[in-house]
């Protein structure tokens, strides 16, 4: 695991990338920054990162950083999308889960307004665990 440190709209954040070689691809761009969009209770943004999905699915958990290879995105779920059908996020299309970050849901409030140009900088966090 590598620990990684998040900025959302000014919401800091801490999670960990997994072990997989898609999280590895991704530590390598960090740090990183891009204006991103919501979709629900998601933020996804562009990443310069052009691969395959390698575990791909369609439900995931709060919490979890995704990678979305038809953007391509990185994508991080506060919450409901507008496909879901209960409170577990739903994507647009199938995305491999490469980590998670800590969040309270009601944080997203802050940042939910700003449609467009949300500002996410991802970099790593050498302190230790999330």
């Amino acid at each position: 695991m590598r620990n990684i440190r998040l900025n959302v709209g000014g919401l800091a954040l801490r999670g960990t990338l997994d072990d997989s070689a898609l999280a590895e691809q991704v530590w390598a761009l960090l740090p990183y920054e891009a204006d991103g969009e919501s979709w629900g209770r998601e933020v996804y943004f562009p990443v310069q990162l052009k691969t395959a999905n390698t575990a791909p699915v369609v439900t995931v958990n709060v919490g979890d950083i995704a990678y979305w290879p038809d953007g391509p995105d990185l994508c991080l779920f506060f919450g409901p999308t507008p496909k879901s059908i209960d409170s577990r996020p739903v994507t647009l299309s199938p995305v491999t889960v490469i980590g998670s970050f800590a969040c309270n849901p009601d944080d997203f409030v802050r940042i939910e307004y700003r449609r467009r140009g949300i500002p996410v900088r991802v970099e790593r966090d050498n302190a230790g665990p999330a």
